[in-house]
């Protein structure tokens, strides 16, 4: 055993390094003087990634190794490894899920009844959840994993920084209940869609019916959905959150090298990736629902939207309007509710499957 990580890397009897430091400078520069050296390297680094994966991915196709991480997306869902060996003949049209178990094992909870602060505590208290839950609740850890998923399904180099992205914090007990209501699941989905050379892809609270593969996974389970042009719709679920899952696809991909080294064989997954663009969040549309905070206010707030240009209607049962189209950017609906001073939370989407 030893702490010194140079002694290691430059180790001529080393092939794998495994990098679990995490955070995204030494383990950057670690990495990559591992890979200058031929060494392959497994991670479940997904900030690394997210920060530096296309150099990295660069640096393991010219020294005829490779860089696994597996462990860096759906935990125990091996979606890596379908992506890059089963799926790679495939053309993926669209992949989406529940990509991050922290922020379902929320709004697990608050389905349940829990508020957002307690589930938080809860999830913090079980190890769900960091001490900074920002990244998880925020949306940023899913939009790193959609970022690196969207790479392997459509051969694009997508940066998390430019996905859209609306995190779970300003969520509240009502949405939950309204999705109950109206046979949803409330979900933080990421999801992206590919149409010629244009790529949508976003991170957002997002009703979906109770029946759908997306509102199974409970706690901090993850679920997957590949859509493939002759495969047809794949799915997956297993837990997504916790030290054993990640362990669990760390000690695959290192078994997986292992395996190569041992009949001498190679596997470079490494392909160069053209550029993409993201359409923006204003041109993609789809059905919302929207909760009032008054019941009273259903019929003026419909006339309210009607008059400025919606189409709006009641759902039965309940203080909420339902649009069938609406632009996932638009941000003028709460200004005319707000100009007619009728409280009301921000519209959430209502999924559809291609």
């Amino acid at each position: 055993l030893t702490t010194d990580a140079d002694a290691v890397i430059n180790d001529p009897n080393v092939h794998v390094v495994m990098e679990c430091i995490g955070g995204t400078d030494a383990a950057a520069d670690y990495v990559a003087r591992a890979l200058s050296l031929g060494k392959h390297v497994v991670t479940a680094n997904k900030d690394l990634l997210a920060a530096h994966g296309a150099e990295l991915d660069a640096l393991a196709d010219n020294h005829g190794v490779t860089l696994w991480y597996e462990a860096a997306v759906g935990g125990a869902i091996p979606i890596i490894r379908l992506l890059r060996e089963s799926l790679a003949g495939e053309r993926i049209v669209e992949i989406a899920g529940v990509v991050n178990g922290t922020t379902n094992f929320i709004l697990s909870a608050m389905a349940a009844g829990s508020t957002y602060a307690d589930a938080l505590k809860r999830a913090q208290e079980l190890g769900f959840a960091e001490a900074d839950p920002r990244s998880d609740v925020e949306g940023w850890d899913a939009a790193h994993k959609l970022a690196l998923l969207s790479r392997l399904a459509f051969r694009r180099y997508v940066k998390s920084t430019a996905i859209a992205r609306r995190g779970i914090t300003a969520l509240r007990p009502q949405d939950v209940a309204l999705g109950k209501h109206l046979g949803y699941a409330l979900k933080l989905l990421a999801f992206s869609r590919c149409e010629e050379e244009t790529l949508t892809s976003a991170v957002l609270p997002v009703f979906v019916p109770s029946d759908h593969i997306f509102a199974r996974p409970e706690g901090p389970q993850c679920a997957i959905r590949i859509v493939g042009q002759a495969t047809g719709a794949l799915s997956f679920v297993g837990t997504g959150a916790g030290r054993e899952p990640t362990a669990s696809a760390m000690v695959g991909d290192l078994l997986a090298v292992l395996r190569h080294l041992a009949h001498g064989t190679a596997f470079r997954t490494n392909r160069r990736m053209a550029d993409v663009t993201l359409t923006p969040l204003e041109q993609v549309r789809m059905p919302h629902a929207l909760g009032l905070d008054r019941e009273g206010d259903v019929a003026a707030a419909s006339a309210a939207l009607e008059r400025a240009g919606y189409t709006v209607r009641a759902a039965e049962g309940t203080s909420a309007l339902l649009f069938d189209d609406l632009a996932l950017g638009d941000g003028n609906v709460m200004r005319v509710l707000n100009a007619a001073r009728m409280p009301a939370r921000c519209p959430i989407p209502i999924w559809r499957d291609r």
